[in-house]
């Protein structure tokens, strides 16, 4: 599943981004037992202003349902003004108030009734479409690398069954992108007029800020990509580590001094000896 925020919920190295796109991997907890991975990642402006054209068909879908859902509204709303016209007209006939109910309502021009439903139901069909999209394209997963964490979901019940995985490169969208996002975020309505959105003014639909608690963060990056029975052979050097900078990894940042220090495990049953083993390992 998909779920976007704005302004972001994730902070990466002291910088909120614009907004924040989530990917939900769903799995069989019964059978993993492990926390289940949630891929995030941040939206910034485009230094140029240049729509994302991925990200722009994601928005348009949602779009299609914004607009179906205000249009149900506007049908309903119609349906509630033409049964108050009745009522007025049946409890007070003859007086003003009644006569311009109905004038406003009962009297309205059937092509115009019919003209509505029909664009109602072009509306329904439009949010209903199937149309394939890749969640991973390399214009919105820009990277592999990424910085994870156990958490919990940012929403309610905020259970704490997450692994995730905050990736170290942000997507570029457009102001004018983030704006209709922004607009089907906190306007949205249903069928029914009532508002889903539950933003407020400081925080937009983002959870706010939470402490770390101790939690270990860790950051992942080239080096750390490859198989346990190799390990021992690459050493330091695996994963082409001099080469480390063509994968947007500073040579003079990431030192062999940072990744001792970063990296004290050499497998994860010594890691779990200094944090604890949690419920869902078994190996």
């Amino acid at each position: 599943g998909f779920v976007r925020h704005s302004p972001s919920e994730h902070w990466m190295e002291g910088k909120q981004y614009a907004a924040e796109y989530q990917i939900a991997l769903i799995q069989n907890r019964e059978e993993k037992r492990r926390g289940a991975p949630i891929i995030s990642v941040l939206f910034d402006i485009h230094p140029e202003e240049e729509d994302n054209h991925r990200i722009g068909q994601m928005i348009d879908e949602f779009q299609k349902v914004y607009d179906a859902d205000m249009a149900e509204c506007e049908g309903f709303r119609r349906k509630q003004r033409r049964l108050g016209a009745w009522a007025d007209a049946s409890l007070g006939a003859g007086s003003k108030i009644a006569e311009e109910a109905k004038s406003t309502v009962l009297d309205e021009p059937k092509e115009v009734e019919t003209e509505f439903q029909e664009s109602l139901g072009n509306l329904r069909r439009k949010a209903q479409e199937y149309r394939r999209w890749n969640p991973f394209h390399e214009t919105i997963v820009r990277t592999l690398w990424f910085y994870g964490y156990e958490g919990s979901l940012t929403e309610p019940p905020c259970s704490e069954f997450v692994e995730w995985r905050i990736m170290l490169e942000p997507a570029l969208i457009s102001s004018r992108q983030l704006a209709q996002m922004k607009n089907i975020l906190f306007n949205h309505v249903n069928g029914k007029c009532e508002r889903t959105s539950v933003h407020s003014k400081e925080n937009g639909v983002a959870r706010p800020i939470q402490p770390l608690n101790n939690r270990p963060l860790y950051q992942c990056m080239c080096r750390d990509f490859i198989g346990d029975k190799d390990r021992e052979w690459y050493g330091e050097n695996r994963c082409q580590w001099n080469e480390r900078d063509q994968f947007g990894f500073d040579k003079e940042k990431y030192t062999q001094e940072w990744y001792r220090a970063t990296h004290p495990y050499t497998d994860i049953s010594q890691y779990f000896k200094v944090v604890g083993t949690p419920h869902w390992f078994s190996g």
